[in-house]
């Protein structure tokens, strides 16, 4: 066996015994009268002390194991020079906070393996629902040890999809989505989803919104080991631990089907999450910086965080105005996207709702009709 293979198998026995504690450490604060303590995020999406918890656990365990690998959770602070490493672990605690805080069996331990930019190994582990999903590069997908393979399906119309249904019943489609079974209740967790797909269990699940790689990494190996394909909603490959670790959307589907959801599917505008990354730092001027000329480091920019239900996903125009969410004003570009995230991950399934960065530049005093740079 090669060392890089024998890595692999070492680095997925970890995965399996962790996802397995991490499991039981989750489900021992659902007991008794002392349910976890939840409390929001900046934005509003929740978390728990079970997701902090678990997360204290893989980091423990994942960072003493393989010191060398980077490390990208979703309760962690995201440190880029941390990660950037050749192999990288990526965690989601507990996929499915909402469902996990609800008392619902649809939430997961997710944990994957990315290695200079694929997932080559994975595991999900749904303790709720006695499911535990496995895969990595070239060994195939396995759920409670049974081989799994994707849907053999060729068609649209009638497809299994995992997609809010609001969404597909929306009028901005260029052409109107055939009849088709959507899944009811539908499963919060992204990782669950692409899980069920890549079982046979559904047939496709989309996602029209950005999705974090700790969203996608461990079931993107799953699905691309059961026969299927994971991608962007344009297609893309889902390339993880880039300089912003998110995608701008998911398809993942049997090989028959995905083209025919990407064709439907592509005319719509989400932005690349890697446009927001730094951009390098401009070249070093020779003029002279003048003293008490401060206004490129302090000047206060003006950014406004907002958004609401369109009347079409392919324009900013809102059905009611009166109704739009305003989240607020933020002094910088980071606040305001920290603020857009958590917005926009609440509304994720609803493609309809959209939050946008307004970066305001001039403004106008009605009274005196001056101009205002901010």
């Amino acid at each position: 066996m090669r060392a890089a293979d024998r890595t692999l198998f070492e680095d997925m026995k970890i995965l399996r015994e962790l996802a397995q504690e991490a499991g039981k450490l989750a489900q021992s604060f659902m007991q008794g009268d002392n349910q976890a303590e939840t409390w929001q995020k900046t934005g509003g999406s929740p978390v728990t002390e079970a997701d902090m918890a678990v997360n204290q656990l893989c980091a423990d365990r994942l960072t003493q194991f393989r010191p060398e690998y980077g490390w990208l959770s979703e309760e962690t602070l995201d440190n880029p020079d941390a990660r950037r490493r050749d192999r990288c672990w990526v965690v989601d605690p507990i996929d499915g906070t909402r469902a996990y805080i609800r008392g619902d069996p649809y939430w997961c331990i997710g944990l994957a393996i990315v290695e200079e930019g694929e997932a080559v190994g994975g595991v999900l582990y749904a303790p709720e629902l006695d499911e535990f999903y496995e895969a990595h590069r070239g060994q195939g997908a396995f759920l409670n040890g049974a081989a799994i393979r994707v849907s053999e399906c060729t068609s649209e119309e009638g497809c299994r999809l995992i997609a809010a249904e609001q969404m597909l019943e929306h009028p901005g489609w260029p052409e109107p989505w055939p009849p088709l079974t959507i899944a009811r209740p539908k499963p919060n967790s992204t990782l669950l989803r692409m899980a069920f797909v890549a079982a046979g269990k559904w047939d496709a699940t989309l996602v029209l919104g950005e999705k974090s790689d700790w969203d996608l990494a461990a079931g993107t190996v799953l699905i691309e080991e059961a026969g299927g394909v994971a991608t962007t909603h344009r297609g893309e490959k889902l390339i993880f631990n880039r300089a912003v670790p998110a995608q701008r959307s998911v398809i993942a589907s049997g090989n028959a089907l995905h083209p025919l959801l990407v064709r439907r599917s592509e005319f719509v505008t989400i932005p690349d999450p890697q446009e927001r990354a730094p951009k390098p730092a401009p070249a070093e001027t020779t003029e002279p910086v003048k003293m008490g000329d401060t206004n490129v480091q302090t000047k206060q920019l003006l950014h406004i965080v907002f958004g609401g239900e369109l009347k079409d996903v392919t324009e900013v125009e809102f059905e009611d105005l009166s109704k739009v969410d305003f989240v607020g004003a933020f002094p910088n570009y980071k606040a305001a996207y920290d603020a857009w995230k958590n917005a926009a991950q609440r509304t994720v399934d609803s493609a309809e709702t959209r939050y946008f960065i307004l970066h305001a530049h001039k403004l106008l005093d009605p009274e005196t009709g001056d101009h205002h740079h901010v």
